[in-house]
């Protein structure tokens, strides 16, 4: 059963990149901040979204003008979202997400020739 606390984790996605963080949280990777340096307007200087693996309405992502209003945004979002949907369908994402990921997995092993 999925617990719907809202404590997040936000690190680096890659380490060469800076600016670009995923959020975690349950461990699993739930979302994106990063500064969006081709946005336009001092408004849009940072931009967040939620990526979990189903359909998600046009609040689970935004723009900010800076890291920290990001997050508190993210926060907010994810929090509204796990108090609007179903325990059930929430679940149902991560399972197709973890079956997903299985096979993926097993596309990218070599495979090996018998002779």
């Amino acid at each position: 059963m999925i617990n719907n606390a809202t404590t997040l984790s936000i690190r680096p996605k890659w380490p060469e990149i800076a600016d670009h963080f995923a959020v975690w949280s349950q461990g699993r990777e739930i979302g994106r901040i990063r500064h969006a340096r081709d946005a336009n307007g001092p408004d849009r200087s940072w931009e967040w979204f939620v990526v979990i693996p189903m359909g998600l309405p046009a609040w689970a992502s935004g723009a900010a003008q800076d890291r920290d209003a990001a997050i508190k945004a993210f926060s907010a979002a994810w929090g509204r979202l796990l108090k609007e949907t179903q325990p059930e369908r929430m679940q149902r994402a991560w399972e197709l997400h973890g079956a997903a990921q299985s096979r993926a997995g097993d596309a990218r092993s070599p495979v090996v020739a018998e002779s």
